[in-house]
């Protein structure tokens, strides 16, 4: 893959690991678009250089009228970062969790990106080669027990992003999969232990980017993988630790 003169969407792409990526790619003479709700860092976003989108993934008119925003000023979009992702950490044994957090994880981290993923493929389908990057997590291989549908909702991103490698693998597009490390971000703000920053990761992937590896981590989270996978037991000790 070159990472030189493509168009690109990111959602979840005003913060956090979703900029690191932006302002990487932009450096690259890449047309590059935020996808965010909120109005004032998509507004510092603009003064960078970005293309943005106002858009809440949990509101499907919304994932409609940027698809069709997309359509009709970015034809040429070959790359799509599904990268947006909110956590609540609670417990589902300690009181009665308000519905609209529940409701609000899967939607942002899972349904509507799926959603808009679905509207795009046409999109990315007519190019000569495009490529779809489902950000997902370590947790989505073995759930943290303060963050069970955080996890669930990126265990289902990771089937989802299989099943798409598998359902497009004739076409042009592929599809890959990102799997952060904790990342010092807003999102692990208040997250103990041993953090990366977020230049350091994106210096990480971005070669393996460039390779089109299907899985794009660090060796940390490979090891886990592994560990979730064969002793479940270990894995859950090493998140309780978290």
């Amino acid at each position: 893959m070159k990472l030189r003169n493509n168009t690109i969407l990111i959602t979840g792409g005003t913060s956090g690991i979703g900029l690191a990526i932006g302002r990487a790619l932009i450096k690259q003479e890449n047309t590059v678009i935020l996808l965010g709700r909120n109005t004032t860092a998509l507004a510092e976003a603009e003064s960078e250089g970005f293309k943005t989108i106002l858009c809440d993934l949990c509101n499907q008119e919304d994932i409609e009228n940027t698809a069709l925003f997309v359509q009709n000023n970015f034809p040429q979009i070959n790359m799509l970062f599904n990268n947006a992702g909110i956590q609540y950490n609670y417990l589902f044994s300690e009181g009665i969790i308000p519905l609209h957090k529940i409701t609000q994880e899967i939607n942002t981290n899972l349904s509507g990106q799926i959603l808009l993923t679905q509207l795009l493929i046409p999109l990315l389908n007519n190019q000569q080669q495009s490529f779809i990057i489902n950000t997902t997590s370590a947790l989505g291989a073995f759930p943290k027990g303060d963050g069970l549908v955080y996890s669930a909702s990126k265990a289902a991103m990771r089937n989802f992003t299989i099943g798409l490698r598998y359902h497009l693998k004739e076409s042009t597009i592929r599809v890959l999969e990102l799997i952060p490390p904790v990342t010092d971000t807003g999102m692990t703000k208040k997250r103990k232990g041993k953090k990366i920053t977020t230049t350091t990761f994106i210096n990480h992937i971005l070669p393996q980017i460039e390779k089109e590896k299907t899985t794009i981590t660090v060796s940390k989270i490979r090891l886990f993988l592994w560990i979730a996978f064969l002793f479940p037991t270990l894995a859950n000790k090493l998140l309780s630790k978290q």
